[in-house]
């Protein structure tokens, strides 16, 4: 399965300042947050910054924004979850978890995207690509209000939406046995060659389990998973979305 972004990235610590500073080059950006304490977060040349995240996640997490600052508050402790990001120039994406040595210093990220494949192209001349297609469909459904970045023909598509074994039974993942994750898609999109597919992945065990990419079945080119770590059934973090990319649709490539 090819990896949908694999991009470096470079880190730079102004002590003297009292501000970490990040470069944003299009891989996911790690953040690490205290609990209880707000920390500041500026994306550089930003005018505007809207904040895109999972319904269970806003209980979780406390979020303000104003011009080109949010600031971010861990309620209690979170494992690595995705936040976007969007600015008027693009989407950013960070993975935030929470950390007892955590600062609570200000972060400053600056964006350099000249030389990654998420540089803007008009949309007249873009042909549909996995880095794209999941991009857009994780903004479709976590921060719908928002603009999302135009995809040429892309167009919903009907979904079966009926759960299906998403994840194959084995020793080594014996998680997904059993009923112990129920995966019920629910959002489709089309974009020639391209299929693309949400689904809801909810752990039914009674312990935390993190999802591994590699056990999922069916005839997939790409696929996402917006966090791995799933809590135990019943909790506020027991559901996620994985986002799949196939040649086929959905309900044939299973």
């Amino acid at each position: 399965m090819k990896q949908l972004l694999a991009l470096s990235l470079w880190l730079v610590s102004l002590p003297a300042l009292g501000v970490s500073s990040l470069v944003y080059v299009g891989d996911p950006l790690p953040v690490l947050l205290p609990v209880g304490k707000e920390r500041r977060i500026e994306i550089e040349g930003a005018r505007e910054v809207r904040v895109g995240l999972s319904e269970s996640l806003r209980k979780r997490l406390g979020v303000e924004s104003a011009g080109p600052h949010v600031w971010l508050t861990a309620q209690d402790t979170l494992f690595p979850q995705r936040v976007y990001l969007e600015t008027e120039t693009g989407l950013l994406v960070l993975v935030i978890r929470t950390d007892p040595r955590a600062s609570a210093e200000p972060l400053s990220i600056a964006v350099d995207l000249s030389g990654s494949q998420n540089s803007p192209v008009p949309p007249s001349e873009k042909s549909p690509n996995y880095v794209d297609l999941a991009r857009y469909a994780i903004q479709a459904l976590y921060a719908p209000d928002h603009r999302e970045e135009p995809i040429r023909g892309i167009r919903r598509t009907p979904v079966d939406e009926q759960p299906v074994a998403l994840f194959r039974c084995r020793d080594a993942y014996p998680s997904a046995c059993g009923g112990a994750v129920e995966s019920v898609p629910h959002t489709a999109w089309e974009a020639q060659p391209y299929y693309v597919t949400a689904v809801t992945i909810r752990n039914r065990l009674s312990e935390p389990l993190e999802l591994d990419p590699r056990d999922i079945r069916g005839r997939f080119v790409a696929s996402t998973i917006v966090h791995p770590y799933l809590e135990a059934a019943g909790s506020l973090r027991d559901a996620t979305t994985v986002v799949l990319i196939s040649r086929i649709p959905f309900g044939q490539a299973q």
